[in-house]
């Protein structure tokens, strides 16, 4: 086949990938990059990394609450009741022992795992549109950006949970648009740290607004799933069913995650001209064989 043949017989391949939906292509490409496999890796990391933070976080936050214990914050946090509540209060240690021996816990969980979650969302994007990881200094420092912003946002997100349990539903007027603003805000930065790809913001808004939307429809479903679900694990295998109830909802976060890193890279080249598209896949190729582009697509 002659080189005009070959530019004519990818440039059909794009086209023809078009006709196929968007939320189909999606799912194509989940399954393509193994998005269940790297949604368990990002579950784990998290739950390993994140849970020794928040702890440490909850314990210095409520011991300013009149020696309050951390159990007593996670049972209002959740609304726990009966059984599952006497265990929540049980399952944690005194204010002033977690932060003398989390701080050790936070440092090592944080090394192993804290920029591994980074690194493996890095490389889910990078599969996800089909371009080169990032490589050298640029991916911890990067990653480790994007985690202290991931890390915050959870935080805000517990904070304005609380805040409607505890002074009323009205509440939720205030904080639901505040959370769905971050979560937005949060996705928009999300592609530029992560992966080795210049875009406009035309190209990141549509991403952006999906993990928007999705993020806060997690935050409104973690208020009323949650509860129950504490309830339910707590009930069956005591403390440790808690903390499995943790690691089944980070699951849940970790999959809507790599669903929306396919789904904007999708629309991307649903939306772009297909010469771009070709010279993202040549990118790809190119960094995959360890050779440089050959040069930009002709026009045509």
């Amino acid at each position: 086949m002659t080189v005009p043949d070959r530019l004519r017989a990818r440039r059909d391949r794009v086209l023809a990938a078009r006709v196929i939906s968007i939320p189909t292509a999606t799912v194509r490409r989940f399954f393509e990059i193994e998005g269940i496999r790297k949604a368990n890796v990002l579950a784990f990391n998290l739950f390993i990394c994140v849970i020794p933070l928040t702890i440490m976080l909850f314990a210095a936050l409520s011991s300013v609450r009149r020696n309050i214990s951390i159990g007593q914050v996670f049972v209002e946090q959740f609304h726990l009741r009966g059984e599952t509540a006497t265990v929540a209060r049980n399952m944690f240690a005194p204010n002033n022992r977690i932060i003398k021996v989390s701080s050790v816990i936070v440092v090592v969980s944080f090394a192993i795992s804290g920029f591994d979650v980074a690194s493996i969302l890095e490389k889910t994007f990078a599969q996800a549109w089909r371009v080169k990881p990032l490589g050298n200094w640029r991916g911890p420092l990067r990653g480790g950006v994007w985690f202290t912003l991931c890390f915050a946002v959870f935080g805000l997100s517990q904070a304005l949970q609380h805040l409607p349990r505890a002074r009323g539903p009205a509440l939720y007027v205030v904080t639901l648009p505040i959370m769905l603003v971050s979560n937005y805000l949060f996705w928009l930065v999300t592609p530029p740290l992560l992966l080795d790809k210049r875009l406009d913001r035309a190209d990141l808004q549509p991403g952006a607004l999906l993990g928007g939307v999705a993020s806060t429809g997690l935050w409104i479903a973690s208020a009323l799933i949650l509860p129950g679900w504490f309830d339910w694990y707590g009930r069956g295998f005591g403390a440790i069913g808690i903390a499995l109830a943790i690691l089944a909802w980070t699951y849940v976060v970790t999959i809507t995650w790599v669903v929306i890193v396919c789904a904007a890279a999708i629309w991307w080249e649903h939306q772009a001209t297909v010469e771009e598209v070709l010279a993202l896949e040549d990118d790809g190729l190119s960094a995959a064989a360890g050779t440089t582009p050959a040069g930009p697509v002709p026009p045509r």
